[in-house]
Protein backbone atom coordinates (compact mmCIF):
# COMPACT_ATOMS: atom_id res chain seq x y z
CA UNK A 1 0.00 0.00 0.00
CA UNK A 2 1.51 3.33 -1.01
CA UNK A 3 1.54 6.42 1.19
CA UNK A 4 -1.25 8.18 -0.75
CA UNK A 5 -3.61 5.18 -0.53
CA UNK A 6 -2.95 4.88 3.22
CA UNK A 7 -3.66 8.58 3.70
CA UNK A 8 -6.94 8.32 1.80
CA UNK A 9 -8.02 5.35 3.91
CA UNK A 10 -7.29 7.29 7.09
CA UNK A 11 -9.32 10.24 5.77
CA UNK A 12 -12.26 7.99 4.95
CA UNK A 13 -12.14 6.35 8.37
CA UNK A 14 -11.99 9.72 10.13
CA UNK A 15 -14.95 11.03 8.17
CA UNK A 16 -16.92 7.89 8.90
CA UNK A 17 -16.46 8.66 12.59
CA UNK A 18 -17.44 12.27 12.05
CA UNK A 19 -13.90 13.48 12.71
CA UNK A 20 -12.85 14.52 9.24
CA UNK A 21 -14.42 17.96 8.83
CA UNK A 22 -14.45 19.42 5.34
CA UNK A 23 -13.68 17.43 2.21
CA UNK A 24 -10.15 17.54 0.90
CA UNK A 25 -11.23 19.75 -2.00
CA UNK A 26 -12.92 22.26 0.32
CA UNK A 27 -9.83 22.37 2.53
CA UNK A 28 -7.52 22.90 -0.44
CA UNK A 29 -9.79 25.60 -1.88
CA UNK A 30 -9.88 27.41 1.46
CA UNK A 31 -6.08 27.33 1.69
CA UNK A 32 -5.98 28.67 -1.85
CA UNK A 33 -8.21 31.63 -0.96
CA UNK A 34 -6.18 32.41 2.15
CA UNK A 35 -2.96 32.33 0.11
CA UNK A 36 -4.47 34.70 -2.44
CA UNK A 37 -5.55 37.13 0.28
CA UNK A 38 -2.14 37.07 1.96
CA UNK A 39 -0.04 37.30 -1.19
CA UNK A 40 -2.11 39.70 -3.25
CA UNK A 41 -2.84 39.85 -6.96
CA UNK A 42 0.58 38.70 -8.21
CA UNK A 43 0.77 35.39 -6.37
CA UNK A 44 3.19 34.11 -9.02
CA UNK A 45 5.90 36.14 -7.27
CA UNK A 46 5.58 34.18 -4.04
CA UNK A 47 6.57 30.85 -5.54
CA UNK A 48 9.79 29.00 -4.65
CA UNK A 49 10.41 27.37 -8.04
CA UNK A 50 13.15 28.65 -10.38
CA UNK A 51 11.96 31.11 -13.01
CA UNK A 52 13.18 32.36 -16.39
CA UNK A 53 12.07 35.83 -17.37
CA UNK A 54 12.32 37.83 -20.59
CA UNK A 55 11.76 41.53 -21.26
CA UNK A 56 9.95 42.44 -24.49
CA UNK A 57 9.31 45.95 -25.78
CA UNK A 58 7.80 47.33 -28.98
CA UNK A 59 10.50 46.18 -31.42
CA UNK A 60 10.77 43.86 -34.42
CA UNK A 61 11.98 40.86 -32.43
CA UNK A 62 8.59 39.25 -31.68
CA UNK A 63 9.56 36.20 -33.73
CA UNK A 64 12.74 35.77 -31.67
CA UNK A 65 10.95 36.03 -28.32
CA UNK A 66 8.28 33.63 -29.59
CA UNK A 67 10.99 31.11 -30.46
CA UNK A 68 12.85 31.71 -27.19
CA UNK A 69 9.83 30.91 -25.04
CA UNK A 70 8.71 28.05 -27.26
CA UNK A 71 12.16 26.48 -27.04
CA UNK A 72 12.72 27.06 -23.32
CA UNK A 73 9.36 25.58 -22.31
CA UNK A 74 10.20 22.44 -24.27
CA UNK A 75 13.79 22.26 -23.06
CA UNK A 76 13.06 22.75 -19.35
CA UNK A 77 9.40 21.72 -19.17
CA UNK A 78 8.08 21.83 -15.64
CA UNK A 79 11.54 22.11 -14.05
CA UNK A 80 11.17 25.89 -14.03
CA UNK A 81 8.47 28.54 -14.41
CA UNK A 82 8.35 31.27 -17.05
CA UNK A 83 7.54 34.97 -17.15
CA UNK A 84 7.30 37.52 -19.95
CA UNK A 85 7.61 41.17 -18.88
CA UNK A 86 6.42 43.64 -21.51
CA UNK A 87 6.22 47.36 -22.09
CA UNK A 88 4.23 49.02 -24.84
CA UNK A 89 2.71 45.79 -26.20
CA UNK A 90 -1.00 44.93 -26.21
CA UNK A 91 -2.68 41.66 -25.29
CA UNK A 92 -3.28 40.49 -28.88
CA UNK A 93 0.40 40.78 -29.67
CA UNK A 94 1.47 39.12 -26.42
CA UNK A 95 -0.81 36.16 -27.10
CA UNK A 96 0.88 35.75 -30.49
CA UNK A 97 4.35 35.82 -28.89
CA UNK A 98 3.31 33.24 -26.29
CA UNK A 99 1.31 30.90 -28.52
CA UNK A 100 4.18 28.41 -28.95
CA UNK A 101 4.77 27.94 -25.21
CA UNK A 102 4.17 24.39 -24.05
CA UNK A 103 4.08 25.36 -20.35
CA UNK A 104 2.29 28.09 -18.38
CA UNK A 105 3.82 31.56 -18.70
CA UNK A 106 3.10 34.58 -16.52
CA UNK A 107 2.47 37.75 -18.49
CA UNK A 108 3.60 40.83 -16.56
CA UNK A 109 2.78 44.18 -18.23
CA UNK A 110 5.16 46.66 -16.62
CA UNK A 111 4.56 50.03 -14.99
CA UNK A 112 6.91 52.32 -13.09
CA UNK A 113 5.35 51.01 -9.87
CA UNK A 114 7.03 47.65 -10.41
CA UNK A 115 10.32 49.25 -9.35
CA UNK A 116 9.41 52.61 -7.76
CA UNK A 117 12.93 53.33 -6.50
CA UNK A 118 14.50 52.98 -9.94
CA UNK A 119 11.65 54.99 -11.46
CA UNK A 120 12.33 57.74 -8.91
CA UNK A 121 16.04 57.88 -9.82
CA UNK A 122 15.23 58.08 -13.52
CA UNK A 123 12.57 60.75 -13.20
CA UNK A 124 14.85 62.76 -10.94
CA UNK A 125 17.24 62.88 -13.91
CA UNK A 126 14.43 64.18 -16.13
CA UNK A 127 13.73 60.82 -17.78
CA UNK A 128 9.95 60.18 -17.92
CA UNK A 129 8.55 56.62 -18.10
CA UNK A 130 8.00 56.86 -21.86
CA UNK A 131 11.81 57.28 -22.20
CA UNK A 132 12.91 54.61 -19.69
CA UNK A 133 13.96 52.44 -22.65
CA UNK A 134 16.67 49.94 -21.68
CA UNK A 135 15.91 50.44 -17.99
CA UNK A 136 12.62 48.55 -18.24
CA UNK A 137 14.62 45.34 -18.01
CA UNK A 138 14.97 45.96 -14.27
CA UNK A 139 11.25 46.36 -13.60
CA UNK A 140 10.61 44.62 -11.28
CA UNK A 141 13.93 44.00 -9.56
CA UNK A 142 12.88 40.36 -9.06
CA UNK A 143 9.75 38.67 -10.40
CA UNK A 144 10.24 35.98 -7.76
CA UNK A 145 12.49 37.15 -4.91
CA UNK A 146 12.83 33.84 -3.05
CA UNK A 147 13.69 31.66 -6.04
CA UNK A 148 16.51 31.25 -8.55
CA UNK A 149 15.88 33.63 -11.45
CA UNK A 150 17.27 34.28 -14.91
CA UNK A 151 16.75 37.71 -16.49
CA UNK A 152 17.11 37.80 -20.29
CA UNK A 153 16.55 40.21 -23.14
CA UNK A 154 13.74 39.30 -25.50
CA UNK A 155 16.24 38.55 -28.27
CA UNK A 156 18.05 35.83 -26.30
CA UNK A 157 17.30 32.17 -27.05
CA UNK A 158 18.37 29.31 -24.78
CA UNK A 159 19.17 26.13 -26.71
CA UNK A 160 20.69 23.93 -24.01
CA UNK A 161 21.44 23.59 -20.31
CA UNK A 162 24.65 25.06 -18.92
CA UNK A 163 26.70 22.68 -16.82
CA UNK A 164 25.72 24.60 -13.69
CA UNK A 165 21.96 24.49 -14.42
CA UNK A 166 21.05 21.92 -11.76
CA UNK A 167 22.90 23.84 -9.05
CA UNK A 168 21.09 27.03 -10.10
CA UNK A 169 17.68 25.34 -10.16
CA UNK A 170 18.25 24.02 -6.64
CA UNK A 171 19.12 27.52 -5.44
CA UNK A 172 22.75 26.63 -4.73
CA UNK A 173 24.56 28.52 -7.47
CA UNK A 174 26.38 31.85 -7.41
CA UNK A 175 25.50 35.11 -9.15
CA UNK A 176 26.42 34.95 -12.85
CA UNK A 177 26.41 37.63 -15.53
CA UNK A 178 27.12 37.58 -19.26
CA UNK A 179 30.42 38.89 -20.56
CA UNK A 180 31.55 40.51 -23.81
CA UNK A 181 35.36 40.34 -23.82
CA UNK A 182 35.60 41.97 -27.25
CA UNK A 183 33.43 44.97 -26.46
CA UNK A 184 34.45 48.58 -27.05
CA UNK A 185 33.96 50.00 -23.54
CA UNK A 186 33.05 53.54 -24.61
CA UNK A 187 30.24 52.19 -26.77
CA UNK A 188 29.13 49.61 -24.24
CA UNK A 189 29.04 51.59 -21.00
CA UNK A 190 28.33 55.20 -21.98
CA UNK A 191 29.25 57.82 -19.35
CA UNK A 192 29.88 55.06 -16.77
CA UNK A 193 32.91 53.50 -18.44
CA UNK A 194 35.12 54.78 -15.62
CA UNK A 195 32.99 52.87 -13.06
CA UNK A 196 33.30 49.49 -14.80
CA UNK A 197 35.98 46.86 -14.36
CA UNK A 198 37.36 46.62 -17.88
CA UNK A 199 38.99 43.29 -17.12
CA UNK A 200 35.60 41.68 -16.46
CA UNK A 201 33.78 43.41 -19.36
CA UNK A 202 30.36 42.40 -18.04
CA UNK A 203 27.20 43.22 -19.93
CA UNK A 204 23.63 42.83 -18.79
CA UNK A 205 22.25 40.45 -21.40
CA UNK A 206 21.76 37.48 -19.06
CA UNK A 207 21.75 37.62 -15.28
CA UNK A 208 21.54 34.42 -13.24
CA UNK A 209 20.41 35.20 -9.71
CA UNK A 210 20.39 32.95 -6.66
CA UNK A 211 17.40 33.15 -4.30
CA UNK A 212 17.19 36.26 -2.15
CA UNK A 213 19.86 38.30 -3.94
CA UNK A 214 18.89 41.93 -4.55
CA UNK A 215 20.88 44.51 -6.46
CA UNK A 216 19.04 47.86 -6.33
CA UNK A 217 21.15 48.91 -3.36
CA UNK A 218 24.24 48.57 -5.56
CA UNK A 219 22.53 50.48 -8.38
CA UNK A 220 21.83 53.25 -5.89
CA UNK A 221 25.47 53.32 -4.82
CA UNK A 222 26.61 53.73 -8.43
CA UNK A 223 24.10 56.53 -9.06
CA UNK A 224 24.97 58.26 -5.78
CA UNK A 225 28.64 58.32 -6.80
CA UNK A 226 27.85 59.43 -10.33
CA UNK A 227 24.26 60.60 -10.90
CA UNK A 228 22.60 60.28 -14.27
CA UNK A 229 23.08 63.28 -16.49
CA UNK A 230 20.14 65.68 -16.61
CA UNK A 231 17.62 64.90 -19.35
CA UNK A 232 18.90 61.33 -19.46
CA UNK A 233 17.23 59.31 -22.24
CA UNK A 234 17.02 55.58 -21.59
CA UNK A 235 16.20 54.90 -25.23
CA UNK A 236 19.19 56.69 -26.76
CA UNK A 237 21.83 56.72 -24.01
CA UNK A 238 23.97 53.65 -23.19
CA UNK A 239 24.40 54.52 -19.53
CA UNK A 240 22.07 51.74 -18.35
CA UNK A 241 24.60 49.13 -19.46
CA UNK A 242 27.40 50.86 -17.57
CA UNK A 243 25.36 51.42 -14.40
CA UNK A 244 24.22 47.80 -14.24
CA UNK A 245 27.70 46.39 -14.97
CA UNK A 246 29.15 48.61 -12.23
CA UNK A 247 26.37 47.62 -9.82
CA UNK A 248 26.60 43.87 -10.40
CA UNK A 249 30.39 43.77 -10.30
CA UNK A 250 30.12 44.91 -6.65
CA UNK A 251 28.38 41.59 -6.01
CA UNK A 252 31.29 39.61 -7.55
CA UNK A 253 29.50 37.69 -10.31
CA UNK A 254 31.00 34.80 -12.23
CA UNK A 255 31.17 35.81 -15.92
CA UNK A 256 29.26 33.84 -18.57
CA UNK A 257 31.70 33.97 -21.52
CA UNK A 258 30.69 34.64 -25.11
CA UNK A 259 31.78 31.15 -26.14
CA UNK A 260 28.81 29.88 -24.07
CA UNK A 261 26.28 32.52 -25.11
CA UNK A 262 27.56 34.13 -28.32
CA UNK A 263 26.29 37.28 -30.01
CA UNK A 264 24.60 36.98 -33.38
CA UNK A 265 24.39 40.66 -34.29
CA UNK A 266 22.20 41.37 -37.29
CA UNK A 267 24.77 43.70 -38.88
CA UNK A 268 27.69 41.22 -38.63
CA UNK A 269 28.25 38.26 -40.92
CA UNK A 270 29.57 35.97 -38.21
CA UNK A 271 28.64 34.79 -34.71
CA UNK A 272 30.76 36.42 -32.04
CA UNK A 273 32.17 33.81 -29.63
CA UNK A 274 34.63 36.25 -28.05
CA UNK A 275 38.40 35.95 -27.79
CA UNK A 276 38.36 32.17 -27.41
CA UNK A 277 36.34 31.51 -30.52
CA UNK A 278 33.79 28.72 -30.81
CA UNK A 279 34.64 25.97 -28.32
CA UNK A 280 31.46 24.00 -29.01
CA UNK A 281 30.03 25.03 -25.63
CA UNK A 282 27.19 27.34 -26.71
CA UNK A 283 23.91 26.84 -24.87
CA UNK A 284 22.21 29.98 -26.14
CA UNK A 285 22.42 32.88 -28.58
CA UNK A 286 21.91 36.63 -28.27
CA UNK A 287 20.44 37.87 -31.55
CA UNK A 288 21.52 41.48 -31.28
CA UNK A 289 19.67 44.20 -33.22
CA UNK A 290 16.74 41.86 -33.94
CA UNK A 291 14.81 44.62 -32.17
CA UNK A 292 15.47 46.90 -35.17
CA UNK A 293 15.79 44.56 -38.19
CA UNK A 294 15.58 40.97 -39.39
CA UNK A 295 18.42 38.90 -38.00
CA UNK A 296 20.07 36.53 -40.53
CA UNK A 297 21.79 34.51 -37.78
CA UNK A 298 18.43 33.76 -36.19
CA UNK A 299 16.95 32.79 -39.56
CA UNK A 300 19.90 30.50 -40.34
CA UNK A 301 19.81 28.73 -36.96
CA UNK A 302 16.06 28.26 -37.31
CA UNK A 303 16.63 26.69 -40.74
CA UNK A 304 19.30 24.44 -39.20
CA UNK A 305 16.87 23.52 -36.39
CA UNK A 306 19.23 24.73 -33.71
CA UNK A 307 16.58 27.29 -32.76
CA UNK A 308 12.96 26.26 -32.32
CA UNK A 309 10.34 27.20 -34.88
CA UNK A 310 6.75 26.22 -35.58
CA UNK A 311 4.59 27.76 -38.27
CA UNK A 312 1.04 27.07 -37.12
CA UNK A 313 -0.53 26.31 -33.75
CA UNK A 314 -4.09 25.08 -33.23
CA UNK A 315 -6.65 26.72 -30.97
CA UNK A 316 -5.88 24.45 -28.01
CA UNK A 317 -2.08 24.41 -28.17
CA UNK A 318 -1.82 28.19 -28.63
CA UNK A 319 -3.19 28.75 -25.12
CA UNK A 320 -0.99 26.35 -23.14
CA UNK A 321 0.67 29.46 -21.70
CA UNK A 322 -2.57 30.08 -19.79
CA UNK A 323 -2.36 26.78 -17.95
CA UNK A 324 -3.11 26.91 -14.23
CA UNK A 325 -0.62 24.53 -12.67
CA UNK A 326 2.40 25.28 -10.52
CA UNK A 327 2.73 28.73 -9.02
CA UNK A 328 -0.62 30.09 -10.18
CA UNK A 329 -2.57 28.54 -7.32
CA UNK A 330 -3.67 25.26 -5.84
CA UNK A 331 -5.01 22.73 -6.59
CA UNK A 332 -3.52 24.20 -9.76
CA UNK A 333 -3.98 21.62 -12.48
CA UNK A 334 -5.10 22.50 -15.99
CA UNK A 335 -7.72 20.64 -17.96
CA UNK A 336 -6.25 17.94 -20.21
CA UNK A 337 -6.08 18.83 -23.90
CA UNK A 338 -8.62 16.10 -24.61
CA UNK A 339 -11.21 17.95 -22.52
CA UNK A 340 -10.31 21.29 -24.09
CA UNK A 341 -10.70 19.87 -27.61
CA UNK A 342 -14.04 18.34 -26.69
CA UNK A 343 -15.33 21.70 -25.44
CA UNK A 344 -13.93 23.50 -28.48
CA UNK A 345 -15.79 21.21 -30.89
CA UNK A 346 -19.09 21.36 -28.99
CA UNK A 347 -18.92 25.14 -28.58
CA UNK A 348 -18.66 25.74 -32.34
CA UNK A 349 -22.38 25.01 -32.60
CA UNK A 350 -23.10 28.03 -30.35
CA UNK A 351 -21.39 30.71 -32.42
CA UNK A 352 -22.94 34.11 -31.73
CA UNK A 353 -24.98 32.79 -28.80
CA UNK A 354 -24.54 33.52 -25.06
CA UNK A 355 -22.25 31.09 -23.26
CA UNK A 356 -21.26 30.98 -19.59
CA UNK A 357 -18.05 29.49 -18.24
CA UNK A 358 -17.92 28.76 -14.52
CA UNK A 359 -14.32 28.55 -13.27
CA UNK A 360 -12.10 30.99 -15.17
CA UNK A 361 -8.71 30.34 -13.54
CA UNK A 362 -6.09 32.12 -15.75
CA UNK A 363 -8.41 32.12 -18.76
CA UNK A 364 -7.18 29.16 -20.81
CA UNK A 365 -10.59 27.62 -21.52
CA UNK A 366 -12.08 31.10 -21.88
CA UNK A 367 -9.61 31.96 -24.64
CA UNK A 368 -10.28 28.66 -26.43
CA UNK A 369 -14.04 29.25 -26.26
CA UNK A 370 -13.58 32.79 -27.58
CA UNK A 371 -12.06 31.42 -30.79
CA UNK A 372 -15.46 29.89 -31.69
CA UNK A 373 -17.18 33.29 -31.80
CA UNK A 374 -19.52 32.68 -28.86
CA UNK A 375 -20.64 35.57 -26.62
CA UNK A 376 -18.75 34.45 -23.55
CA UNK A 377 -19.14 35.40 -19.91
CA UNK A 378 -16.73 33.76 -17.47
CA UNK A 379 -16.97 33.87 -13.69
CA UNK A 380 -14.59 32.95 -10.87
CA UNK A 381 -14.19 34.04 -7.25
CA UNK A 382 -10.54 34.95 -7.93
CA UNK A 383 -8.72 36.81 -10.67
CA UNK A 384 -5.51 34.95 -11.49
CA UNK A 385 -4.70 37.41 -14.26
CA UNK A 386 -7.58 36.41 -16.56
CA UNK A 387 -8.87 39.96 -17.00
CA UNK A 388 -5.67 41.11 -18.68
CA UNK A 389 -4.85 37.77 -20.33
CA UNK A 390 -8.20 37.85 -22.15
CA UNK A 391 -8.19 41.53 -23.03
CA UNK A 392 -9.44 42.17 -26.55
CA UNK A 393 -11.07 38.74 -27.01
CA UNK A 394 -14.59 39.99 -26.34
CA UNK A 395 -14.92 37.99 -23.11
CA UNK A 396 -16.82 39.40 -20.13
CA UNK A 397 -14.75 38.50 -17.06
CA UNK A 398 -16.64 38.49 -13.76
CA UNK A 399 -14.93 38.12 -10.40
CA UNK A 400 -17.61 36.96 -8.00
CA UNK A 401 -18.76 34.00 -5.95
CA UNK A 402 -20.36 31.57 -8.38
CA UNK A 403 -23.58 31.02 -6.40
CA UNK A 404 -23.99 34.77 -5.91
CA UNK A 405 -23.55 35.36 -9.64
CA UNK A 406 -25.99 32.64 -10.63
CA UNK A 407 -28.65 33.76 -8.15
CA UNK A 408 -28.39 37.49 -8.85
CA UNK A 409 -29.21 37.50 -12.56
CA UNK A 410 -31.96 36.19 -14.80
CA UNK A 411 -30.14 36.23 -18.17
CA UNK A 412 -30.18 32.80 -19.81
CA UNK A 413 -27.29 31.02 -21.50
CA UNK A 414 -27.48 28.52 -24.35
CA UNK A 415 -24.33 26.74 -23.17
CA UNK A 416 -22.80 26.55 -19.72
CA UNK A 417 -19.34 25.03 -19.21
CA UNK A 418 -18.52 24.26 -15.60
CA UNK A 419 -15.16 23.24 -14.19
CA UNK A 420 -14.68 24.04 -10.51
CA UNK A 421 -12.80 22.81 -7.47
CA UNK A 422 -15.20 21.38 -4.91
CA UNK A 423 -17.56 18.74 -6.25
CA UNK A 424 -19.02 16.93 -3.27
CA UNK A 425 -22.73 16.06 -3.16
CA UNK A 426 -23.32 18.78 -0.56
CA UNK A 427 -21.78 21.40 -2.83
CA UNK A 428 -23.74 20.25 -5.87
CA UNK A 429 -26.96 20.45 -3.87
CA UNK A 430 -26.11 24.17 -3.59
CA UNK A 431 -25.13 24.59 -7.26
CA UNK A 432 -27.99 22.62 -8.79
CA UNK A 433 -30.98 24.98 -8.70
CA UNK A 434 -29.05 28.24 -9.38
CA UNK A 435 -27.22 26.61 -12.29
CA UNK A 436 -30.36 25.23 -13.95
CA UNK A 437 -32.08 28.58 -13.42
CA UNK A 438 -29.61 30.19 -15.85
CA UNK A 439 -29.72 27.52 -18.59
CA UNK A 440 -32.07 28.23 -21.49
CA UNK A 441 -34.61 25.45 -22.30
CA UNK A 442 -32.98 23.21 -24.87
CA UNK A 443 -29.57 24.43 -23.74
CA UNK A 444 -26.47 22.36 -23.02
CA UNK A 445 -24.56 22.03 -19.78
CA UNK A 446 -21.03 20.58 -19.91
CA UNK A 447 -19.62 19.66 -16.51
CA UNK A 448 -16.10 18.47 -15.82
CA UNK A 449 -15.13 16.13 -12.94
CA UNK A 450 -17.92 13.56 -13.46
CA UNK A 451 -15.56 10.69 -12.55
CA UNK A 452 -13.20 12.61 -10.27
CA UNK A 453 -14.20 10.42 -7.32
CA UNK A 454 -12.54 7.45 -9.04
CA UNK A 455 -9.15 9.02 -8.29
CA UNK A 456 -8.45 7.73 -4.73
CA UNK A 457 -7.47 11.01 -3.07
CA UNK A 458 -10.65 12.71 -4.39
CA UNK A 459 -13.06 9.93 -3.39
CA UNK A 460 -15.57 12.37 -1.89
CA UNK A 461 -16.04 14.35 -5.13
CA UNK A 462 -19.21 12.53 -6.23
CA UNK A 463 -21.34 15.63 -6.69
CA UNK A 464 -21.40 15.70 -10.49
CA UNK A 465 -22.52 12.07 -10.74
CA UNK A 466 -25.18 12.81 -8.09
CA UNK A 467 -26.37 15.82 -10.10
CA UNK A 468 -26.66 13.74 -13.27
CA UNK A 469 -28.64 11.00 -11.48
CA UNK A 470 -31.24 13.41 -10.11
CA UNK A 471 -31.99 15.09 -13.46
CA UNK A 472 -35.44 14.43 -14.96
CA UNK A 473 -35.60 11.50 -17.38
CA UNK A 474 -36.26 13.73 -20.40
CA UNK A 475 -32.74 15.20 -20.25
CA UNK A 476 -30.23 13.92 -22.78
CA UNK A 477 -27.15 12.60 -20.96
CA UNK A 478 -23.80 11.86 -22.56
CA UNK A 479 -20.99 10.66 -20.31
CA UNK A 480 -17.36 10.72 -21.43
CA UNK A 481 -15.02 8.83 -19.11
CA UNK A 482 -12.28 7.84 -21.54
CA UNK A 483 -9.99 10.45 -19.98
CA UNK A 484 -9.89 11.66 -16.37
CA UNK A 485 -11.58 13.28 -14.57
CA UNK A 486 -14.59 12.56 -16.79
CA UNK A 487 -17.15 14.85 -18.41
CA UNK A 488 -20.95 14.99 -18.45
CA UNK A 489 -22.67 16.63 -21.44
CA UNK A 490 -26.27 17.35 -20.49
CA UNK A 491 -28.97 18.81 -22.75
CA UNK A 492 -32.23 20.07 -21.29
CA UNK A 493 -35.59 19.33 -22.95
Amino acid sequence: MNRMTFKVLIERFARALGLGGDTRAVTVAREDRIAAEQIGPRRFSAGPRPVIRWIKADGLDDVVTRAAIGQATRLFGGEVDYCLCTIGIGADRVRKVLECASEPVEWWPLTEQDNPQLAKWLMKAGCPPERFGYWWKWFPERVRPDAPEWILDGDMVITGKPEWFDQWARGRDVLRMSQDDLCEPERMYGRYVSEVDLELKLYSGLISLPPGLHYMEQVGEVLAKKPLQKKHDGILDMCEQGVMAAAFQRLQPVPIPLNEFPFGRAFEDHLDFGRSGDLGRAWGYHFGHAFRRANPHFERLVAERVVFSIETVDDVDRFHWLGGKGQWGVPGWSNPDSFARLILERAKAFQGRPVLEVGTSRGRMSAILATTGVRLTTVDHQDRGAAINLEGLGVTVVQEDVITFLMAGDFLFDLIVMDIHGNSEAEWERYSAPLLKRLRPGGTLIVNNYALHEIPEWWEERGVSWFVRQLPSDWKVELITTFPPGTAILTSP
